[in-house]
């Protein structure tokens, strides 16, 4: 069977912002570009940027009947070799550019590869014509492309796609109505990588469509050939849409009429009306613009999802190169934020122990001269791709993670952690173990090195010789998107399976608990002898539960939260009369820098006073928080007003018809009585439970204490906060005066709401309970009823916005508890946990774990 390509068309087939060429011109110059072919059925690579050139290239070879390896324009000499000499390449096309590179690389190889330099092939006159009837038909089982991707090895591994691959994504898209003859897509991705050769290239050409070239990737020229060409769509990686994000979504929370609009959209949940209200913005993109895709990883569901209330009509697929691309895609009008759709047609996929497994036309026939990788990947035709999702009950298939040991960038970018581990141990043999992951959205690395060496040096000096003679070494050798950001040292062994291989699922648990462990005291690096030092270690040895050492982060190793700050600030105008803000804690961020910039500020004030009027020693003084939260003028409280009766009840109706809610121990809040109610925290909905849980009148009395400075910055969210019983925490300024408004509210025989984890679940488990909720019980003497929810994690989980409807949740007010005497914060504040995780445990049917 074969496949047309190339058709007869009068149409455009490239649009630049100063060029405009024809089906018929490019086909002239693809016959100019074949003729440089040496032969038929030639491995020819392209070597090249994006350009119209290589576009023609391409064609040229497949004209020769030829296989096309496309290699990375950015890549080093070394790695282009290396493809050179695998793909087993007759003949290669370079940019002007990579010329020299190209050289280096065709003698590093050891192949005899003639180079063409695209730039120097013959160009037709742009208008020029051709008789009728011209085409490009290829063999549907004739190798189209040897396409170079990450592999689990350290080098990489070439993807064997058939003409028959390309046809079965190119007619499913099509069919689905994204292809068509008068599409227009953005070249924005590199053309090496299998999404845009054919979502961009391939597929737009078949169709008839025309590709649209910017002058550059600047956000001007982009803009400015989207508007000058009308693309129709654009394809790209979660990065440019972050991008976007960010810049309008800054527009918008500056203005309180355009916030409520964007409010009123994200309500209405239509595109086209999003389209309708935002207008002004699509019009900058050229107004024309249907399909916005997002390839290469997956996209941030709140960015999709303030995305799509903007009219932008997110296409989140999911594939690989070993699929051609796609593996599954969603369909025009039938799209799930957070789904990647549902699974090509001519394909088939199944959840085998978690994984996803995939066969089918689209699927490759193995990777090039790689029999044992081939056999390590495929079983009975079904490609196992590494990848662990599951399917809903209408079909549509969510990706929760990967077993493959791949590490895919924002940017698209694929990483190979064993490579990069290789490597930053071959600059620093002293280490033990080296583990690069992926955590809080930035590459990062643990290393271990041994106990000895860790205590000769001690943290700090353990530390600065990782990162002088590990990360920097390697980061200065690599490109910026391969660099280490973040790194931890440890001495504790990385988690293994008995036969000794990593499990690099769990490193980023790993690193968790390595962050809690307690540092060996340094052997270099002396405590100070000075009183202050030692009243204030004693001091901050109460509030964190970690060893307290001279130079260690008060924040980062520490662990001091917010109140612990206050509380040292507090301690320290006390006994030192001097006034250090909680923003003085950044510059002098360990306790050998507080101590040393007290001393100096007490030798500036005796120089200033006779020796005799010096203060005499004196025994510190405790922080009383008794004194914070009682002897203080009372502060005003916020009022209720209107505004809160109304989102109480849009809550109210909102989970009538949306949650499956079961409410318990409402008769626990008893009235009359100040209480503190401390549920975990699992989604965005939790503090708008309470709307469904008691009446309008008695919800006036609850008030909720939340961090929400970044929601602060938005005028609209200043004006819900101040007509709403909302207390707002600055961790960086005004943290006393929030919590002697709890006070005061507590005073007033009123409940507090306080969320003692600070955070919502990442995993579903309770983390560890702040102590703040602890303080007021046990100061204003009033008790505290520990909450439990339960199922709000899987219906809004922490980064999405659109909840998933007719999720059952349970949420149980347990009997209140009070502080027993002589008990601390924190083994209070520990006490109240347990009761929550216990009472979760037995309401989700399920042992309690022994950690």
């Amino acid at each position: 069977m074969k496949y047309t390509f190339l058709k007869d068309n009068n149409l455009p087939a490239f649009l630049g912002d100063d060029f405009e060429i024809s089906y018929s011109s490019m086909y002239a110059n693809v016959l100019e570009f074949s003729k440089r072919v040496p032969k038929e059925r030639a491995h020819v690579a392209i070597y090249a940027e994006n350009s119209p050139e290589w576009v023609c290239a391409l064609y040229g070879a497949w004209l020769k009947h030829s296989t096309v390896v496309p290699v990375d324009a950015t890549l080093p000499v070394a790695e282009t070799a290396f493809i050179l000499s695998d793909s087993e390449t007759d003949f290669l096309f370079a940019s002007k550019a990579n010329l020299e590179n190209a050289k280096a690389a065709v003698e590093k190889s050891g192949r005899a590869v003639e180079i063409c330099v695209i730039e120097e092939v013959e160009k037709p006159l742009m208008n020029a014509t051709l008789p009728n009837g011209w085409k490009i038909e290829c063999e549907a089982e004739d190798l189209a492309f040897i396409v170079y991707t990450s592999g689990t090895t350290s080098n990489p591994k070439g993807v064997m796609l058939t003409f028959d691959n390309l046809q079965a994504n190119i007619e499913a898209v099509s069919d689905e109505g994204y292809f068509h003859e008068k599409m227009r897509t953005l070249a924005m991705l590199p053309f090496q990588h299998i999404l845009p050769l054919v979502g961009t290239v391939v597929g737009v050409l078949y169709v008839g469509g025309a590709i649209v070239f910017p002058k550059s990737l600047a956000p001007a020229d982009i803009a400015g050939v989207l508007a000058k060409r009308k693309a129709t769509m654009v394809i790209s990686v979660p990065r440019f849409y972050e991008l976007i994000h960010a810049n309008i979504m800054e527009k918008v929370n500056k203005s309180i009429a355009v916030k409520s609009l964007f409010l009123l959209s994200k309500f209405a949940g239509s595109v086209k009306f999003a389209r309708m209200l935002f207008a002004s913005i699509h019009k900058r993109f050229g107004g024309k613009v249907s399909a916005w895709v997002c390839g290469g990883a997956a996209l941030n569901r709140e960015v999709n999802a303030d995305l799509s209330a903007l009219g932008f009509k997110i296409c989140e697929g999911y594939g690989m190169t070993e699929a051609a691309p796609i593996i599954a895609f969603p369909r025009i009008g039938n799209i799930k934020i957070g789904s990647c759709g549902q699974p090509l047609p001519s394909n088939e996929v199944r959840i085998v122990d978690g994984e996803i497994t995939v066969r089918g036309r689209s699927i490759t026939k193995g990777y090039y001269r790689r029999p044992e990788e081939n056999e390590a990947s495929f079983n009975n035709g079904w490609l196992y791709t590494g990848d662990l999702g599951y399917f809903d009950d209408d079909g549509f298939l969510f990706i929760t993670g990967r077993r493959k040991e791949i590490i895919v960038l924002p940017n698209g970018k694929k990483l190979n952690p064993i490579e990069l581990e290789e490597q930053i141990k071959e600059k620093c043999p002293q280490l033990e173990e080296v583990g690069v992951l992926m955590y809080d959205d930035i590459l990062q690395a643990v290393c271990r090195i041994s106990d000895k060496m860790y205590a000769e040096l001690g943290k700090e000096g353990a530390e600065d010789f990782v990162r002088e003679n590990a990360i920097l070494p390697y980061n200065r050798v690599n490109a910026s998107y391969r660099r280490i950001i973040r790194f931890t040292v440890t001495t504790k062994e990385f988690p293994r399976t008995r036969i000794g291989k990593l499990k690099r699922f769990q490193l980023a648990s790993f690193v968790e608990s390595v962050k809690t462990e307690l540092p060996i005291e340094q052997v270099f690096a002396p405590e100070p002898e000075s009183k202050i030092y030692k009243d204030l270690k004693e001091f901050l040895a109460m509030q964190v539960s970690v060893t307290v050492l001279p130079d260690a982060h008060m924040e980062m190793d520490l662990g001091l939260d917010s109140l612990g700050k206050v509380a040292l600030h507090g301690f320290i105008k006390e006994n030192y009369n001097i006034d250090m803000q909680e923003s003085d804690f950044e510059k002098y961020s360990s306790l050998r820098k507080v101590a040393n910039f007290i001393e100096e500020e007490q030798k500036k004030k005796t120089e200033e006073k006779a020796v005799a009027d010096s203060p005499k020693p004196r025994k510190p003084k405790a922080v009383a928080w008794s004194e914070i939260l009682k002897n203080c003028t009372p502060p005003i409280i916020p009022k209720t007003y209107f505004f809160h009766a109304i989102t109480l009840f849009a809550a109210r109706i909102f989970f009538k018809f949306w949650y499956d809610i079961e409410i318990e121990g409402r008769e626990n809040i008893k009235d009359g009585e100040p209480m503190i109610v401390a549920p975990n925290h699992q989604s965005l909905c939790d503090g708008f439970f309470f709307a469904k849980m008691f009446p309008r009148k008695k919800l006036y009395k609850f008030y909720f204490f939340a961090k929400m400075r970044a929601m602060m910055s938005s005028k609209f969210m200043k004006f819900y906060v101040r007509h709403s019983n909302i207390i707002v925490v600055d961790v960086k300024s005004n943290i006393k005066e929030s919590v002697q408004k709890l006070a005061e509210i507590l005073r007033k025989k009123n409940y507090v709401v306080m969320f003692p984890e600070g955070t919502r679940t990442r995993d579903g488990n309770v983390a560890e309970f702040k102590p703040m909720f602890a303080i007021l019980a046990k100061e204003m003497g009033v008790r505290v009823v520990p909450m439990v929810i339960s199922g709000a994690f899987e219906g809004l989980k922490a980064r999405t916005s659109l909840p998933a409807r007719g999720t059952k949740i349970k949420i149980k007010l347990l009997p209140p508890v009070s502080v027993e005497e002589g008990e601390s914060y924190a083994d209070f504040s520990n006490r109240v946990r347990e009761i929550v995780i216990a009472e979760k445990a037995k309401i989700e049917g399920r042992e309690l774990s022994s950690d």
